[in-house]
Protein backbone atom coordinates (compact mmCIF):
# COMPACT_ATOMS: atom_id res chain seq x y z
CA UNK A 1 0.00 0.00 0.00
CA UNK A 2 1.35 3.18 -0.61
CA UNK A 3 2.50 5.30 2.12
CA UNK A 4 -0.09 8.42 3.04
CA UNK A 5 0.85 11.56 1.74
CA UNK A 6 2.27 14.14 4.53
CA UNK A 7 0.13 17.07 4.50
CA UNK A 8 3.08 19.74 5.15
CA UNK A 9 2.62 22.87 7.88
CA UNK A 10 4.29 25.57 6.58
CA UNK A 11 5.26 27.27 9.58
CA UNK A 12 5.76 23.99 11.93
CA UNK A 13 8.83 23.85 14.17
CA UNK A 14 11.69 22.17 13.16
CA UNK A 15 11.38 18.64 15.22
CA UNK A 16 8.78 17.97 13.37
CA UNK A 17 9.90 19.00 9.89
CA UNK A 18 12.69 17.03 10.88
CA UNK A 19 10.27 13.88 12.26
CA UNK A 20 7.93 14.78 8.86
CA UNK A 21 4.86 14.88 10.75
CA UNK A 22 2.19 17.83 11.09
CA UNK A 23 3.06 20.16 13.16
CA UNK A 24 -0.27 22.00 14.42
CA UNK A 25 2.33 25.24 15.17
CA UNK A 26 1.47 26.32 18.69
CA UNK A 27 4.28 28.18 19.99
CA UNK A 28 6.28 28.00 21.66
CA UNK A 29 5.94 24.66 22.20
CA UNK A 30 4.03 22.44 19.69
CA UNK A 31 2.02 19.66 20.79
CA UNK A 32 3.61 17.00 18.84
CA UNK A 33 7.03 17.89 21.20
CA UNK A 34 5.13 18.31 24.78
CA UNK A 35 3.17 15.15 24.56
CA UNK A 36 6.81 13.22 23.11
CA UNK A 37 8.69 15.81 25.76
CA UNK A 38 10.53 16.35 23.24
CA UNK A 39 12.85 20.08 23.08
CA UNK A 40 10.80 22.45 20.14
CA UNK A 41 11.72 24.97 18.17
CA UNK A 42 11.05 27.63 15.15
CA UNK A 43 13.04 29.29 12.43
CA UNK A 44 12.87 32.52 11.90
CA UNK A 45 10.11 32.26 9.18
CA UNK A 46 7.74 31.91 12.25
CA UNK A 47 8.32 35.30 13.29
CA UNK A 48 6.59 36.27 10.51
CA UNK A 49 3.05 35.53 11.95
CA UNK A 50 3.42 38.71 13.96
CA UNK A 51 1.08 41.37 13.35
CA UNK A 52 2.20 43.89 10.68
CA UNK A 53 1.23 46.68 12.94
CA UNK A 54 3.96 45.57 15.23
CA UNK A 55 6.39 44.92 12.47
CA UNK A 56 7.08 47.78 11.04
CA UNK A 57 10.36 46.61 9.26
CA UNK A 58 13.76 43.95 9.76
CA UNK A 59 14.02 42.65 13.07
CA UNK A 60 16.55 44.97 14.03
CA UNK A 61 14.38 47.84 13.66
CA UNK A 62 11.90 46.27 15.71
CA UNK A 63 14.30 45.27 18.39
CA UNK A 64 15.79 49.06 18.95
CA UNK A 65 12.26 50.74 17.99
CA UNK A 66 9.18 51.28 20.15
CA UNK A 67 5.58 52.18 18.80
CA UNK A 68 4.25 55.02 20.81
CA UNK A 69 0.81 54.89 18.97
CA UNK A 70 -1.80 52.13 19.44
CA UNK A 71 -0.78 49.01 17.32
CA UNK A 72 -3.36 49.91 14.53
CA UNK A 73 -0.73 52.94 13.50
CA UNK A 74 1.11 51.70 10.48
CA UNK A 75 3.82 54.66 10.58
CA UNK A 76 7.09 53.50 9.49
CA UNK A 77 9.82 52.74 12.50
CA UNK A 78 13.00 54.74 12.90
CA UNK A 79 15.92 53.86 11.50
CA UNK A 80 18.13 51.37 13.34
CA UNK A 81 21.79 49.62 14.06
CA UNK A 82 21.56 46.35 11.83
CA UNK A 83 22.86 43.29 13.50
CA UNK A 84 23.11 45.09 16.92
CA UNK A 85 23.57 41.59 19.79
CA UNK A 86 22.69 43.44 22.52
CA UNK A 87 20.04 46.57 22.47
CA UNK A 88 18.05 48.95 24.46
CA UNK A 89 14.73 47.15 24.71
CA UNK A 90 17.36 44.24 26.57
CA UNK A 91 18.67 46.50 29.06
CA UNK A 92 15.10 47.85 29.66
CA UNK A 93 14.21 44.07 30.56
CA UNK A 94 16.94 43.11 32.54
CA UNK A 95 16.47 46.21 34.46
CA UNK A 96 12.63 45.45 34.87
CA UNK A 97 13.64 42.00 36.26
CA UNK A 98 15.85 42.94 38.57
CA UNK A 99 13.88 46.33 39.93
CA UNK A 100 10.20 44.64 39.59
CA UNK A 101 10.32 40.76 38.68
CA UNK A 102 12.96 39.96 41.49
CA UNK A 103 11.17 42.00 44.21
CA UNK A 104 8.20 39.92 43.69
CA UNK A 105 9.41 36.55 43.39
CA UNK A 106 12.36 36.96 45.89
CA UNK A 107 12.27 39.97 48.06
CA UNK A 108 14.81 38.48 50.55
CA UNK A 109 17.28 38.04 47.79
CA UNK A 110 17.89 33.99 48.95
CA UNK A 111 17.71 32.71 45.29
CA UNK A 112 21.21 32.79 43.87
CA UNK A 113 20.45 33.62 39.78
CA UNK A 114 18.69 36.75 41.04
CA UNK A 115 21.22 38.06 43.88
CA UNK A 116 23.45 40.79 43.40
CA UNK A 117 26.38 38.33 43.19
CA UNK A 118 25.38 35.81 40.97
CA UNK A 119 27.52 33.42 39.44
CA UNK A 120 28.25 34.51 35.73
CA UNK A 121 28.66 31.04 35.09
CA UNK A 122 25.06 30.07 35.49
CA UNK A 123 23.93 32.86 32.95
CA UNK A 124 23.91 30.38 29.96
CA UNK A 125 22.20 32.01 26.42
CA UNK A 126 19.16 29.97 26.62
CA UNK A 127 18.48 30.92 30.35
CA UNK A 128 18.86 34.64 29.55
CA UNK A 129 16.90 34.83 26.30
CA UNK A 130 13.65 32.81 28.33
CA UNK A 131 14.71 35.58 31.77
CA UNK A 132 14.37 38.13 29.27
CA UNK A 133 11.10 37.03 27.26
CA UNK A 134 9.90 36.24 31.28
CA UNK A 135 10.34 40.40 31.56
CA UNK A 136 8.80 41.12 28.58
CA UNK A 137 5.53 39.21 29.60
CA UNK A 138 5.36 41.22 32.58
CA UNK A 139 5.59 44.58 30.84
CA UNK A 140 2.58 42.74 28.60
CA UNK A 141 0.48 42.75 31.13
CA UNK A 142 1.62 46.31 33.28
CA UNK A 143 1.58 48.82 30.20
CA UNK A 144 -1.43 47.33 28.21
CA UNK A 145 -1.00 50.68 25.36
CA UNK A 146 2.28 49.09 24.59
CA UNK A 147 1.02 45.10 25.15
CA UNK A 148 1.71 44.34 21.15
CA UNK A 149 5.20 45.48 21.45
CA UNK A 150 5.79 43.14 24.49
CA UNK A 151 4.01 40.24 23.56
CA UNK A 152 5.61 39.79 20.66
CA UNK A 153 9.12 40.10 21.99
CA UNK A 154 8.23 37.97 24.83
CA UNK A 155 7.45 35.00 21.94
CA UNK A 156 10.44 35.93 20.06
CA UNK A 157 12.86 35.97 23.12
CA UNK A 158 11.43 32.53 24.58
CA UNK A 159 11.67 30.70 20.78
CA UNK A 160 15.24 32.01 20.59
CA UNK A 161 16.03 30.25 24.34
CA UNK A 162 14.45 27.16 23.22
CA UNK A 163 16.35 26.91 20.01
CA UNK A 164 19.76 27.87 21.70
CA UNK A 165 18.64 25.11 23.96
CA UNK A 166 18.25 22.81 21.43
CA UNK A 167 20.72 23.46 19.47
CA UNK A 168 23.32 22.82 22.81
CA UNK A 169 21.43 20.01 23.80
CA UNK A 170 22.72 20.66 27.42
CA UNK A 171 23.58 17.64 29.56
CA UNK A 172 22.52 17.71 33.38
CA UNK A 173 26.00 17.98 35.18
CA UNK A 174 27.11 20.06 38.20
CA UNK A 175 27.73 22.77 35.94
CA UNK A 176 24.71 22.98 33.77
CA UNK A 177 21.98 21.22 36.65
CA UNK A 178 21.13 25.14 38.10
CA UNK A 179 20.24 27.08 34.81
CA UNK A 180 18.81 23.95 33.59
CA UNK A 181 16.46 24.08 36.71
CA UNK A 182 15.86 27.39 35.88
CA UNK A 183 15.17 27.79 32.66
CA UNK A 184 12.88 25.20 32.83
CA UNK A 185 10.86 26.56 35.63
CA UNK A 186 10.64 30.07 34.64
CA UNK A 187 9.99 28.43 30.96
CA UNK A 188 6.27 26.59 33.09
CA UNK A 189 5.47 30.14 34.83
CA UNK A 190 5.75 32.07 31.65
CA UNK A 191 3.79 29.78 30.00
CA UNK A 192 0.98 29.43 32.97
CA UNK A 193 0.76 33.22 32.68
CA UNK A 194 0.90 33.04 29.05
CA UNK A 195 -2.55 30.76 29.37
CA UNK A 196 -4.06 32.23 32.18
CA UNK A 197 -3.41 36.14 30.97
CA UNK A 198 -4.11 35.61 27.31
CA UNK A 199 -6.73 33.68 27.00
CA UNK A 200 -9.17 32.89 24.08
CA UNK A 201 -12.62 31.29 23.96
CA UNK A 202 -14.41 30.00 26.32
CA UNK A 203 -13.75 26.58 28.49
CA UNK A 204 -12.33 23.81 25.52
CA UNK A 205 -9.98 26.28 24.23
CA UNK A 206 -8.58 27.21 27.62
CA UNK A 207 -7.99 23.60 29.04
CA UNK A 208 -6.56 22.82 25.41
CA UNK A 209 -3.98 25.61 26.86
CA UNK A 210 -3.64 24.61 29.47
CA UNK A 211 -3.31 20.84 29.30
CA UNK A 212 -0.51 21.73 26.83
CA UNK A 213 1.41 23.73 29.84
CA UNK A 214 0.36 21.46 32.04
CA UNK A 215 2.30 18.83 29.78
CA UNK A 216 5.94 21.12 29.33
CA UNK A 217 5.95 22.13 33.08
CA UNK A 218 6.36 18.23 33.77
CA UNK A 219 9.78 18.42 32.42
CA UNK A 220 10.62 20.63 35.33
CA UNK A 221 9.88 17.37 37.62
CA UNK A 222 11.76 15.47 34.79
CA UNK A 223 14.88 17.93 35.17
CA UNK A 224 14.64 18.02 39.52
CA UNK A 225 14.55 14.52 39.34
CA UNK A 226 17.19 13.73 37.54
CA UNK A 227 19.52 16.76 38.99
CA UNK A 228 18.48 16.57 42.31
CA UNK A 229 21.43 15.10 43.48
CA UNK A 230 23.08 17.73 42.26
CA UNK A 231 21.29 20.56 42.95
CA UNK A 232 21.78 19.59 47.37
CA UNK A 233 25.78 20.23 46.96
CA UNK A 234 24.87 24.20 44.96
CA UNK A 235 23.67 27.46 46.55
CA UNK A 236 19.78 26.50 45.85
CA UNK A 237 20.13 23.21 47.64
CA UNK A 238 19.18 24.94 50.98
CA UNK A 239 16.32 26.28 49.71
CA UNK A 240 15.58 23.77 47.25
CA UNK A 241 15.45 21.20 49.95
CA UNK A 242 13.17 23.86 52.21
CA UNK A 243 10.41 24.04 49.39
CA UNK A 244 10.59 19.84 48.94
CA UNK A 245 10.00 19.80 52.59
CA UNK A 246 7.06 22.42 52.60
CA UNK A 247 5.34 20.70 50.12
CA UNK A 248 5.21 17.47 51.01
CA UNK A 249 1.61 16.49 52.21
CA UNK A 250 1.19 15.96 55.92
CA UNK A 251 -1.94 13.73 56.11
CA UNK A 252 -4.32 16.22 57.18
CA UNK A 253 -6.88 17.18 54.59
CA UNK A 254 -9.03 20.67 55.54
CA UNK A 255 -12.48 20.47 55.58
CA UNK A 256 -13.03 21.66 52.20
CA UNK A 257 -10.64 18.87 50.81
CA UNK A 258 -11.63 16.46 53.04
CA UNK A 259 -15.70 16.85 51.62
CA UNK A 260 -14.28 17.37 47.92
CA UNK A 261 -12.40 14.07 48.74
CA UNK A 262 -15.09 12.09 50.18
CA UNK A 263 -17.63 13.13 46.96
CA UNK A 264 -14.60 11.58 44.75
CA UNK A 265 -14.18 8.36 46.63
CA UNK A 266 -18.50 7.68 46.45
CA UNK A 267 -18.27 8.03 43.23
CA UNK A 268 -16.80 4.72 42.66
CA UNK A 269 -14.29 5.93 39.71
CA UNK A 270 -11.78 2.71 40.13
CA UNK A 271 -8.71 3.00 42.47
CA UNK A 272 -6.04 3.90 39.88
CA UNK A 273 -8.69 6.90 39.12
CA UNK A 274 -9.00 7.70 42.41
CA UNK A 275 -5.44 7.55 43.15
CA UNK A 276 -4.69 10.40 40.53
CA UNK A 277 -7.63 12.94 41.95
CA UNK A 278 -6.37 11.41 45.61
CA UNK A 279 -3.00 13.15 44.90
CA UNK A 280 -4.31 16.23 43.13
CA UNK A 281 -6.41 17.37 45.99
CA UNK A 282 -3.80 16.42 48.81
CA UNK A 283 -1.54 18.76 46.42
CA UNK A 284 -4.15 21.36 46.15
CA UNK A 285 -4.32 20.70 50.30
CA UNK A 286 -0.64 21.24 50.84
CA UNK A 287 -0.07 24.20 48.36
CA UNK A 288 -3.27 25.94 50.53
CA UNK A 289 -1.31 24.87 53.88
CA UNK A 290 1.97 26.66 52.97
CA UNK A 291 -0.35 29.68 51.65
CA UNK A 292 -2.22 29.74 55.53
CA UNK A 293 0.62 28.63 57.23
CA UNK A 294 3.46 31.68 56.46
CA UNK A 295 0.91 34.53 54.98
CA UNK A 296 3.83 36.20 52.45
CA UNK A 297 2.92 37.30 49.55
CA UNK A 298 6.28 35.95 47.46
CA UNK A 299 5.14 32.68 49.52
CA UNK A 300 1.82 32.19 48.63
CA UNK A 301 2.66 33.10 44.47
CA UNK A 302 5.14 30.22 44.65
CA UNK A 303 2.65 28.07 45.84
CA UNK A 304 0.14 28.65 43.47
CA UNK A 305 2.34 28.10 41.13
CA UNK A 306 3.54 24.76 42.45
CA UNK A 307 0.47 23.05 42.28
CA UNK A 308 0.41 21.65 38.46
CA UNK A 309 4.22 20.20 39.42
CA UNK A 310 2.62 18.50 41.95
CA UNK A 311 -0.09 15.99 39.83
CA UNK A 312 0.70 13.07 38.42
CA UNK A 313 0.69 13.38 34.08
CA UNK A 314 -2.74 11.95 33.43
CA UNK A 315 -4.25 14.30 35.57
CA UNK A 316 -3.75 16.62 32.38
CA UNK A 317 -5.60 13.63 30.12
CA UNK A 318 -8.43 13.88 32.55
CA UNK A 319 -8.68 17.56 32.34
CA UNK A 320 -8.16 17.69 28.51
CA UNK A 321 -10.78 14.57 28.35
CA UNK A 322 -13.12 17.33 30.56
CA UNK A 323 -14.21 14.68 33.28
CA UNK A 324 -16.49 16.51 35.85
CA UNK A 325 -14.48 15.21 38.91
CA UNK A 326 -11.02 16.70 37.02
CA UNK A 327 -12.64 20.04 36.11
CA UNK A 328 -14.28 20.52 39.94
CA UNK A 329 -10.68 19.94 41.32
CA UNK A 330 -9.14 22.80 39.12
CA UNK A 331 -12.14 25.20 39.87
CA UNK A 332 -11.30 24.84 43.29
CA UNK A 333 -7.47 25.50 42.41
CA UNK A 334 -8.85 28.24 40.88
CA UNK A 335 -10.14 29.82 44.18
CA UNK A 336 -6.01 30.13 44.91
CA UNK A 337 -5.62 31.61 41.95
CA UNK A 338 -8.67 34.50 42.49
CA UNK A 339 -7.09 34.71 45.51
CA UNK A 340 -4.19 36.18 44.36
CA UNK A 341 -6.05 38.33 41.24
CA UNK A 342 -4.04 41.30 41.90
CA UNK A 343 -0.74 39.43 40.81
CA UNK A 344 -0.13 40.20 37.44
CA UNK A 345 1.15 36.61 37.02
CA UNK A 346 -3.18 35.51 37.90
CA UNK A 347 -5.39 38.24 37.48
CA UNK A 348 -8.66 37.51 36.67
CA UNK A 349 -7.64 33.73 35.55
CA UNK A 350 -9.55 32.42 38.84
CA UNK A 351 -13.01 34.01 38.14
CA UNK A 352 -12.96 32.73 34.55
CA UNK A 353 -12.08 29.48 35.38
CA UNK A 354 -14.73 29.14 38.04
CA UNK A 355 -17.77 30.68 36.20
CA UNK A 356 -16.70 28.51 32.60
CA UNK A 357 -16.62 25.23 34.95
CA UNK A 358 -19.69 26.10 36.91
CA UNK A 359 -21.48 26.55 33.43
CA UNK A 360 -20.19 23.70 31.86
CA UNK A 361 -20.86 21.20 34.71
CA UNK A 362 -24.44 22.26 35.24
CA UNK A 363 -26.96 22.52 37.48
CA UNK A 364 -26.51 17.78 38.59
CA UNK A 365 -22.55 19.38 39.95
CA UNK A 366 -24.00 22.40 41.82
CA UNK A 367 -22.98 20.78 45.21
CA UNK A 368 -20.04 19.62 43.83
CA UNK A 369 -18.94 23.43 43.17
CA UNK A 370 -20.02 25.06 46.06
CA UNK A 371 -17.42 26.18 47.98
CA UNK A 372 -15.37 27.39 44.59
CA UNK A 373 -18.82 29.67 43.91
CA UNK A 374 -18.67 30.76 47.85
CA UNK A 375 -15.45 32.07 47.08
CA UNK A 376 -16.29 33.58 43.85
CA UNK A 377 -19.41 35.70 45.67
CA UNK A 378 -17.27 36.65 48.32
CA UNK A 379 -15.18 40.04 48.91
CA UNK A 380 -13.42 38.27 51.46
CA UNK A 381 -10.71 35.15 50.98
CA UNK A 382 -12.78 32.00 52.28
CA UNK A 383 -9.74 30.89 53.94
CA UNK A 384 -10.51 26.79 55.10
CA UNK A 385 -9.26 24.44 52.22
Amino acid sequence: MPQRAHKKSRNGCLECKRRHVRCDERQPICSNCATAERVCGYGTRSLTAAPRSILPGSRAQLALTRPESPAGDHSPAPPAIPNQPVNMLHIELFHNLYTHIRTTFDPNRSIPWLADDMDPSMMTPYLVNELLAFSALHLSIKCPNQQAYFRYHAAELQTNALSIFKESAPQVTRESCIPLFIFAATLGIHMLCDTLIYRQGDLPDFLARFVHFFRVYHGVRTIVNKAWHMIQDTPLGPSFAMGKDLYAFTGCLGHTCQSLLDRIDRANLGEHVTGIYRQAVEGLQSCATVIEKWDERHVGINAVTTWPILMDIEFGEFLEQRRPEALVILAHYACLLHRFRNFWLFGDSGAFVIREVTGYLGPEWEDWMVWPNQVLGSSAYVHSL
